[in-house]
């Protein structure tokens, strides 16, 4: 990796970021999924079977009669090949049924795909650090985030005062969006994830050349940048992901996410002279000393609605500005390994799911995945417990912390 520049002071003006646009994909893959929302694939092109997770081996091209397997090239002939229809699907002649559990299934739904293979995905994260999962979101569930955000079409709408996970279906469903649950499990070489807190939606609104601007931080867990969290580089073991949803249009003008890509393999913070968020919070940062630095060595990329940015979370970067009218929607999520302990409790957020209609209108297989994802489990001598925070000993320990701010 290059030496990073050192800079003086931060500059005040100075915004000309190396743009990286990704466009919008001509095609995509599709899904074949049981009723349970699990998906039908083949490991070795001959047999077919039920996955809990998507990888090669699930991921199926449309053809003139049917689907041809993405890596095996094995053929299935359909009676349909509509996005969000059900299909009943025959290999050789013969009508294809599996085992789901005790259940045979032979009857799938259509769903949407990637535009590549998973595999090509997680070569790219692990060459670079990153990587683009391009409007992986269907149209539907890139709708459901707009409505709860209250932003492009939804504009008008009054926020509802909700956990957003309980307020619609495609809360759970991009939080459950399995190509990045798999990316995240790999990159961090352990199947027991968790989301570091509770999904929520933002929008960012226009800015007014005033208020204070984030500056360069890295993520949680380490979150260099905003209070060393963990101070020292992990090496090779990875400690957080981040997910950044574009929920809207990410551009230039509207606010994208600048980087410095690379930075996660360079085990050193952000330069001071870049502004960091540590600062640049502070009242009249921006009037004093201008707005952290947005020059030639940064990086912002551009994507289309319903694409997923996944980044390891020692990479440098910052908040964009909106210079435009309009609201620009983003969920921004941190995912660590089970053994870290997470940003904020997910319980709670969790049983308003649960209590919810979202909860009934996604599948079997969604529910599983954010119970695993938002709860936090240990288990010992006395057994299986679930882990939250405790009212009690929360207000005792804020009572020390005030008790002792206050001694001179």
């Amino acid at each position: 990796m290059p030496a990073i520049k050192r800079l003086g002071t931060v500059p005040s003006d100075e915004f000309c970021p190396n743009i990286i646009t990704i466009p919008r994909p001509k095609k995509h893959f599709r899904y074949l999924n049981t009723p349970s929302g699990d998906w039908l694939g083949t490991d070795d092109g001959e047999s077919l079977k039920v996955f809990g997770h998507v990888d090669d081996a699930v991921i199926w091209d449309v053809t003139d009669v049917g689907f041809k397997h993405g890596v095996s090239g094995l053929e299935l002939t359909a009676n349909t090949t509509e996005l969000n229809s059900k299909c009943t699907l025959s290999c050789a002649g013969e009508r294809v049924a599996v085992s789901e559990g005790a259940d045979t299934v032979d009857e799938f739904t259509i769903e949407h795909g990637p535009e590549i293979l998973p595999s090509t995905y997680l070569e790219t994260l692990k060459e670079q650090g990153w990587v683009s999962i391009t409007c992986i979101l269907p149209d539907q569930v890139v709708d459901g985030l707009q409505r709860v955000g209250c932003v492009d079409g939804y504009e008008g709408r009054t926020p509802v005062r909700q956990a957003p996970l309980a307020q619609d279906p495609a809360v759970a469903q991009v939080s459950a969006e399995p190509i990045s649950l798999w990316l995240t499990r790999e990159y961090m070489q352990t199947n027991d994830i968790r989301l570091g807190h509770s999904p929520g939606i933002s929008a960012l609104t226009r800015d007014d050349g005033i208020r204070e601007v984030q500056g360069w931080h890295t993520d949680f867990p380490y979150l260099w940048g905003t209070g060393d969290r963990i101070p020292v580089p992990s090496g090779d073991l990875v400690l957080g992901m981040q997910r950044n949803v574009c929920v809207s249009d990410f551009t230039k003008e509207n606010g994208a996410t600048i980087f410095k890509l690379g930075t996660h393999a360079s085990s050193e913070a952000p330069p001071e002279e870049w502004g960091i968020s540590n600062q640049t919070y502070r009242k009249g940062f921006r009037a004093n000393f201008g707005l952290p630095y947005g020059g030639e060595e940064s990086d912002l990329i551009e994507a289309p609605a319903g694409t997923i940015i996944l980044y390891d979370a020692r990479t440098w970067h910052r908040a964009g500005m909106n210079m435009t009218d309009h609201r620009r929607g983003a969920i921004i999520q941190a995912i660590v390994p089970g053994y870290i302990i997470p940003f904020m409790d997910t319980s709670q957020t969790f049983k308003s799911f649960l209590a919810s209609d979202a909860y009934k209108q996604v599948s079997e297989r969604v529910r599983k995945e954010i119970e695993k994802l938002m709860v936090h489990k240990i288990a010992g001598p006395a057994g299986l417990f679930a882990i939250t925070t405790d009212e009690e000993l929360t207000q005792r320990a804020r009572e020390q912390r005030q008790a002792a701010a206050s001694v001179y």
